[in-house]
């Protein structure tokens, strides 16, 4: 029954909690910390109530048993994110950065899992008929289970590879060769004169467009939808989509690849993108 709090851990990590939010940590980590807790911990005492609901499990003792739980947690998670504020001021490189964003997530993770089980939640709900985990998921763990998957594809794998990939974006600004469209086409004009004589004038145009790059948010949606649809595929046993989705990604970049930056940078992004989609769609059908 821990997915359920891990849902709600996943949702107020990367969902719930705003920019405004994460920027404030660094003025105000304390006041930050305690706005995100408080989100954590609404969010954890609907899916208690949603997991008494289903289970059809209204006890005072369960409830109680609960809140505790969630207490425990809320500690445990201000501990951790204060120790991370900390750790994050010291370590500046991409790879200490990401390191620790992976950290930072195990932690959370091991921290609600031991909880339950330190607290004894799964004997006390087998007392009302409810699975132990040992024993196996019913329907609406192994759901829980699959939107946490979704959820650490799409928002928890775009914030680690933001971080990851920060020094390998490519300068924006427009240059020779990067962002430039070029063509070339032969004019023909036909000049009548008085003497009834007609001048045929060839000439040959050249033109150059520039683009902009698409805005952040849209590559993040991009790299959002790319994964999801990985995860779909495993589940649905279809690993030749896989071919159709870098096909298509790539199609949409080929001018930008004459660019070796660029290029380096869409590589190891989507080699990463596609390896964390590959590892949770191979998680997301082992679960069904």
């Amino acid at each position: 029954m821990w997915v359920y709090f891990y849902v709600a851990h996943l949702l107020g990590d990367f969902i719930f909690q705003s920019d405004r939010l994460v920027k404030e940590r660094k003025d105000k980590p304390l006041v930050a910390l305690g706005k995100h807790i408080a989100i954590h911990i609404v969010l954890m005492a609907i899916a208690s109530l949603m997991m008494m609901f289903v289970h059809y499990s209204f006890h005072l003792s369960i409830f109680l048993l609960l809140g505790q739980v969630i207490l425990l947690i809320s500690i445990c998670h201000y501990l951790i994110d204060y120790g991370k504020i900390k750790w994050n001021d010291r370590l500046k490189g991409t790879g200490s950065q990401a390191f620790l964003f992976l950290i930072d997530q195990i932690l959370h993770f091991l921290t609600i899992w031991i909880v339950f089980h330190d607290m004894a939640i799964p004997a006390r709900l087998l007392e009302n008929g409810i699975p132990s985990f040992l024993e196996g998921w019913d329907t609406d763990e192994k759901i829980a289970a699959t939107i946490c998957v979704f959820i650490l594809a799409t928002y928890g794998a775009g914030h680690f590879l933001q971080i990851l990939l920060q020094n390998m974006v490519p300068n924006y600004e427009l240059q020779e060769g990067i962002y430039r469209l070029s063509d070339e086409k032969i004019e023909v004009k036909t000049k009548h004169e008085n003497n009834g004589r007609q001048e045929v004038e060839i000439t040959t145009v050249k033109t150059e467009q520039f683009f902009h790059d698409s805005p952040a948010k849209i590559g993040q949606i991009i790299g959002m939808l790319e994964r999801t649809l990985i995860i779909i595929f495993m589940m649905m046993d279809m690993p030749q989509g896989l071919a159709f989705l870098a096909a298509l990604k790539t199609l949409t970049r080929f001018k930008q690849f004459e660019h070796k930056q660029f290029a380096e940078y869409y590589l190891i992004g989507t080699l990463s993108s596609a390896i964390i989609g590959i590892l949770l769609g191979i998680v997301a059908s082992k679960i069904w």
